[in-house]
């Protein structure tokens, strides 16, 4: 099968080489997308023109860090489960609640009413707990602030 206007692969295209000619002949002086280096620079004068053109800690760079001989060493953390037995009990009993009673009402809702009562009473004495164990005096030297 074969067209009209089929060439092959060996021969020129004559429209080819005058679209690789014409690039040849773009001039260098044309106009062009400036590079990163030259866009940082212009954007460091329009930014940095004015009264208040200081340079900022983030303008500068960054400083060598000492390094000391020392290696950091974490304190041992506490064991698991060693803290108040009764703030554990709050904790899943003001989480468990509220589980507890959408499970029941998705998997078993033949439960007997005193289950749902129960739960939610869980559910409300272990919040009522919590919030009674906030502190109630504010320091007067303490801004809130911790590392």
């Amino acid at each position: 099968m074969s067209f009209p206007d089929a060439r092959r692969p060996h021969q020129d295209d004559p429209r080819w080489d005058d679209l690789v000619k014409n690039f040849q002949e773009i001039d260098a002086t044309a106009p062009r997308e400036p590079g990163a280096a030259e866009r940082a620079n212009q954007l460091k004068k329009l930014f940095n023109t004015g009264p208040g053109a200081v340079a900022g800690p983030r303008d500068s760079a960054p400083a060598e860090l000492e390094e000391s001989d020392e290696k950091f060493v974490p304190d041992e953390p506490a064991a698991l489960g060693s803290g108040d037995p009764m703030l554990n009990m709050a904790w899943v009993t003001a989480a468990g609640g509220p589980i507890g009673l959408l499970l029941c009402v998705l998997f078993f809702r033949s439960a007997p009413t005193f289950v749902f009562i129960g739960l939610a009473l869980l559910a409300v004495a272990g919040i009522a707990y919590l919030l009674l164990r906030l502190p109630t005096k504010r320091d007067p030297g303490d801004d809130g602030a911790q590392v």
